[in-house]
């Protein structure tokens, strides 16, 4: 019987004396909040594309450069050639205004994009040096 008081007695103890050290792990929990902040990503609706995106392989695109919120320049992979355009944002996706057809990409995140049809290609943001 004091075998069993006492062991009650123990984990009573320990459960109160546990619900009251909130303190000592508030600062824990803010890095957790952080971390967890962190994997999630903005969503591709909120990101605004700015810097350079490279393909990675071959392409008929070298790269995108975006400059403002409306302006893009485009370098052409077969002769090297920068031509300005001018792109909508559509939810998650770029259409490229070109003068034959409009050219589509993908936001997948702040650092990638996915080209369709002629663009067809990953586009990855270059370092800035």
């Amino acid at each position: 019987m004091k075998k069993s008081v006492l062991l009650y007695s123990l984990v009573l103890l320990f459960t109160c004396g546990c619900s009251n050290n909130t303190n000592k792990n508030e600062g824990q929990n803010d890095s957790l909040l952080e971390e967890v902040e962190a994997v999630f990503e903005k969503s591709p609706k909120d990101i605004q594309p700015e810097g350079t995106f490279v393909i990675q392989g071959k392409g008929l695109y070298k790269s995108l450069t975006f400059k403002g919120k409306k302006t893009v320049v485009i370098r052409d992979a077969v002769f090297g050639m920068d031509f300005p355009s001018e792109y909508d944002k559509d939810e998650e996706f770029l259409r490229v205004k070109t003068d034959k057809s409009d050219l589509l990409f993908e936001i997948i995140s702040e650092d990638t994009l996915k080209g369709e049809g002629f663009a067809e290609g990953l586009y990855i943001k270059k370092e800035a040096q």
